[in-house]
């Protein structure tokens, strides 16, 4: 299932349509942004989603412009299954220090 949602400018989220697929190819994300874009979906500013090849290479071909960033539930996911057993939590709370820094300085002290 392909599935998106938005965030309007009130800060409410909104599903904005699912489809079913056979797989998450760039052809099939492009198609169902394509589709998203006939039903009047505009000004994508920004998407947000895991770093699967397809997806990212469709969000590039489907919105020019819109910045794309890795979601960071799935980047702390794959940092903390990477880790070894012995450094797991240790490691995940400094990634978190990391993610949820007010700014940049406070981020790199983490």
């Amino acid at each position: 299932m392909l599935i998106s949602y938005g965030i309007n400018d009130k800060g409410y989220r909104t599903i904005l349509g699912l489809k079913i697929d056979d797989s998450e190819s760039t052809d099939a994300w492009k198609n169902y942004f394509d589709w998203l874009k006939s039903r009047g979906l505009k000004g994508v500013d920004m998407v947000i989603s895991d770093d699967h090849g397809g997806l990212v290479s469709a969000v590039q071909k489907a919105f020019q412009g819109a910045t794309w960033q890795r979601c960071q539930a799935h980047f702390l996911r794959n940092v903390h299954d990477r880790l070894p057993k012995a450094l797991k939590s240790e490691g995940t709370e400094q990634v978190k220090a990391i993610l949820y820094a007010p700014n940049l300085e406070v981020a790199n002290l983490a």
